[in-house]
């Protein structure tokens, strides 16, 4: 290496010139080697939806597949709104009920009215918790099954982009 000053000759490490001082600066980096294709990504699309960020209309189109576990994912989904809507109304109907009874004491049990309030309470509850469990579990497991059609689908469209790009 020379210096630019004085062109006095320089090991490769030198920081600055030992005949006339000056400070040299270390080369630019090398351009790192060209690559031979060119990566180009569609331009952001702010609306939201499938695809929101990343051009939505360039993604390609591929069949839904999976019609049947479709259908069975919107029977249960309805399922769980029956059964746990149904669920909670006969816990809060027992809960009624317990506490009607318990007003009113029967000549056959007389002892009967602190019972069927205390007994009506807890089974209504335990129906309402139930009820509650019953549609989560349900619910879930019918979203569980679009997760995993979704990621089938998402797998699917990336394979047709990829395939594109070649």
């Amino acid at each position: 290496m020379k210096c630019p000053v004085c062109s006095a000759e320089l090991p490769a490490t030198a920081k600055f010139c030992g005949g006339c001082g000056t400070t040299l600066s270390i080369p630019p980096p090398s351009p790192p080697a060209a690559v031979s294709y060119q990566q180009s990504y569609p331009a952001p699309n702010p609306s939201p939806g499938y695809g929101a960020g990343y051009g939505a209309s360039t993604l390609p189109t591929v069949l839904k597949k999976y019609k049947m576990l479709r259908l069975i994912a919107v029977v249960m989904k309805i399922f769980a709104v029956l059964a746990g809507g149904l669920l909670i109304i006969g816990g809060l109907v027992t809960i009624v009920a317990g506490a009607a009874s318990s007003s009113r004491t029967a000549p056959a049990l007389p002892d009967a009215g602190p019972m069927a309030l205390l007994g009506g309470a807890v089974v209504g509850l335990m129906m309402l918790v139930y009820g509650v469990f019953v549609f989560i579990f349900l619910y879930a497991y019918a979203e569980w099954m679009y997760v995993f059609m979704d990621i089938e689908e998402n797998t699917r469209v990336t394979n047709e982009m990829l395939s594109a790009r070649k």
